[in-house]
């Protein structure tokens, strides 16, 4: 038995099973399918924006234009039963203010935090601010598509606009954090150092172990340097042995005892 078929068999199969003995208790999802089986379609529907790829599969004929019902490979690029890609204006807003802030998208959101924020449509943006959304990318989407709907500007210019509003926002909110935070630390409130002042700490205890190993090495390369210029000074003061030199030479290069009035070559 070829159990491989498509999910509309899922009811007889499963009917099968439970009459062959295969299956001993109803699942859970049995009856509900059976008083409402899914809905068959039988044809596949063409949608109508597709119309031109349709054009270029048309036979003529004597009795009027016929199509192809067999489509060869190379006429599958027109996409004719394909799903159709979504696009939305405000994916493009979304996309230009992502590039251009991209530190935005390291701002964690969670489901719980956008429950009742999914609908924007129900919110007021004909200001910036909302009370029960957070202050995010979103919201200069949002608000821009407001400012072009309602006060007949252009796209950039409505963008400009609520990229204004945005940053006036933030600099409100992080400066009041700033003074909250002053505030408590000055009634004896101890915070504890953020990831980015660890992360300094960590480097900066690196950079001195590094430090001190650099000036260790440094002092032995000195040492090194001064008895090599020590040792080249005495040998500076001693005679020098030119005949010494002359023979060693000879030796390196092989010439050996030339006769006078011939050349090495």
């Amino acid at each position: 038995m070829n159990t491989s078929k498509g999910a509309r068999d899922v009811l007889k199969r499963t009917s099968d099973f439970l009459q062959s003995g295969l299956v001993s208790e109803q699942p859970a999802w049995y009856k509900p399918v059976a008083y409402h089986p899914p809905q068959r379609m039988e044809n596949k529907v063409v949608r109508p924006e597709k119309f031109d790829g349709l054009r270029k599969l048309r036979v003529p004929t004597r009795n009027g234009d016929l199509y192809k019902t067999r489509l060869r490979p190379a006429d599958f690029k027109y996409s004719l039963i394909k799903p159709q890609q979504l696009k939305f204006f405000e994916d493009k807003i979304r996309n230009v203010f992502y590039k251009q802030h991209p530190w935005e998208l390291a701002d964690p959101k969670s489901l719980i935090e956008n429950e009742h924020t999914i609908d924007n449509k129900n919110q007021d943006w004909s200001r910036m601010k909302q009370l029960t959304k957070k202050l995010d990318g979103e919201s200069v989407v949002q608000r821009t598509m407001y400012i072009i709907k309602n006060e007949n500007l252009t796209l950039t210019e409505a963008y400009e606009k609520a990229k204004f509003e945005y940053y006036r926002l933030k600099i409100e909110n992080e400066t009041e954090m700033n003074v909250v935070r002053e505030e408590h630390e000055m009634y004896g409130a101890v915070y504890q150092k953020s990831l980015l002042e660890q992360g300094f700490d960590k480097e900066t205890e690196f950079i001195q172990k590094w430090k001190v190993r650099a000036l260790d090495e440094t002092k032995i390369v000195e040492a090194k340097s001064s008895n090599q210029i020590s040792e080249l000074g005495a040998d500076e003061d001693a005679p020098i042995d030119e005949e010494a030199i002359f023979s060693e030479l000879r030796e390196e290069e092989d010439f050996g005892d030339v006769p006078e009035g011939q050349s090495t070559q």
